[in-house]
């Protein structure tokens, strides 16, 4: 798996609220509680400082992605928070990967 990191577009919203609330529905990582839907992701994303696309360029999959935005307001605004998911699959490829090689 060959991973390359793009900015968001629109055409990804399916793939990325599938991912985003995978997290969510799961119930320990993100504060949120209700998901994302295409309309609402998109949204979501777009209002980021950046988000960024992870694909697998082995076949065009979307496996993972990011969000990026100020934590604070005001001199405080050069500090940020980031926000990180990755499908349920690609973990299990990355922690076989990772075992593999001990």
């Amino acid at each position: 798996m060959s991973i390359v990191i793009r900015e968001y577009q629109t055409k990804d919203v399916t793939a990325a609220i599938t991912i985003w609330n995978q997290i969510v529905e799961d119930g320990v990582a993100f504060p949120q509680e209700e998901n994302l839907t295409e309309e609402t992701g998109d949204a979501f994303f777009k209002e980021q400082t950046y988000t960024g696309i992870a694909v697998n360029t082995d076949n065009n999959e979307i496996v993972g992605l990011y969000i990026l935005h100020p934590n604070n307001i005001g001199r405080c605004g050069h500090i940020c928070n980031a926000s990180y998911v990755v499908n349920t699959l690609a973990r299990n490829w990355f922690l076989t990967a990772l075992h593999r090689r001990r």
